[in-house]
């Protein structure tokens, strides 16, 4: 078969590679569609906080059950499928507390083991969730993307009526701004890009500020009668904006923090404690990607708005440059490895 594999930062190579076997325990999906996410642009620009080279990248995908092992107890051969991309140990402490997103151990198909960029991967019954005849696999594939926003949502423990603002209008923003509407809360995005910040309001955004043309702290002011966000949520990757996230949550509000980065952030002791702030990291997802599906499905959340660019395999290396580059219009880049 064929997959991409990124061999240093910038440098994509489309190799022959043997078919995968499945384990009794496993199935082999053949994979339809995968989405170039922000870190995968990361690595591809050599940004990443955490490069490892050379690696088969693609953790968001949905595909197709085309094999299975002799023990195998999940989806059928033929069922159409959107995969969770992580598997956890089990049994360290996050685990045990009912948080295998933060597992010590764990996997992510395309970071720790190969992943989806290629025309067929492995997958566990516990990652495998069938999808509708009705949904594509393009949308499907962002519900991993989706599953980000949920989680955030989990964290912060947005509740209806929140004012919540979302910093950054890229994928990540743009599904916790669903998940946060969905929760009932009112939300303002800050985004610098034109069509991503005219998608926002589409989608629910009650105020969307362009940041380099007006002050997200008027904004907020305006947005929360003075008093300040209940939630602010970091979806831009900067780690500048994670300080700025700072200076717009009001007392006793929440902040969470999305972006990769080591680089530090300063937190005042006087404004957390005054504020009696909480901060939050946000990492993969506790929520189960069938609900993800059905909450899709039922026309609430047009998911299918976000899967904007499609790209064949052969066409793989130019998907990662537009995801860098993001030129007008684009959302979410797809590869489309059976195309």
């Amino acid at each position: 078969m064929r997959a991409w594999f990124l061999t240093a930062p910038g440098e994509l190579e489309l190799r022959e590679v043997p078919d995968p076997e499945p384990k009794a325990d496993e199935a082999v999906v053949r994979v339809e569609a995968v989405g170039i996410c922000g870190s995968d642009a990361e690595c591809f620009a050599g940004k990443h906080p955490l490069p490892n080279y050379p690696r088969l990248p693609g953790h968001e995908f949905a595909g197709q059950v085309a094999a299975v092992g002799s023990a195998w107890e999940g989806a059928p051969v033929g069922t159409r499928v959107v995969v969770d991309p992580a598997l956890s140990c089990g049994r360290c402490y996050a685990c045990r507390q009912g948080r295998p997103n933060c597992c010590v151990e764990v996997s992510i198909a395309g970071v720790h083991r190969p992943g989806a960029m290629a025309e067929r991967v492995i997958c566990r019954a516990s990652q495998l969730y069938p999808i509708p005849d009705s949904m594509s696999f393009e949308t499907a594939a962002v519900i991993e993307t989706l599953s980000i926003g949920a989680q955030v949502v989990r964290r912060a423990q947005v509740r209806k009526g929140d004012c919540v603002v979302v910093l950054g209008g890229g994928p990540m923003g743009l599904c916790c701004l669903l998940m946060a509407r969905q929760a009932g809360a009112r939300v303002l995005v800050s985004e610098p890009l034109p069509w991503r910040l005219a998608l926002a309001d589409d989608l629910g955004a009650e105020t969307c500020v362009n940041p380099t043309l007006y002050s997200p702290a008027e904004a907020v002011r305006d947005f929360t009668d003075g008093y300040g966000a209940h939630v602010v949520v970091d979806a831009t990757g900067e780690p500048s904006a994670a300080e700025s996230a700072l200076s717009l949550v009001g007392s006793a509000g929440r902040v969470v923090i999305l972006t990769l980065s080591e680089e530090p952030i300063r937190v005042s002791p006087w404004q957390l404690v005054r504020q009696e702030l909480t901060i939050l990291g946000s990492r993969l997802t506790l929520a189960r990607f069938d609900d993800l599906v059905s909450l899709v499905d039922s026309g609430k959340v047009p998911l299918d708005r976000l899967a904007t660019h499609r790209f064949k395999m052969s066409e793989a290396e130019e998907a990662f440059k537009a995801a860098c580059e993001r030129p007008e219009g684009l959302i979410r880049a797809l590869v489309l490895p059976q195309a």
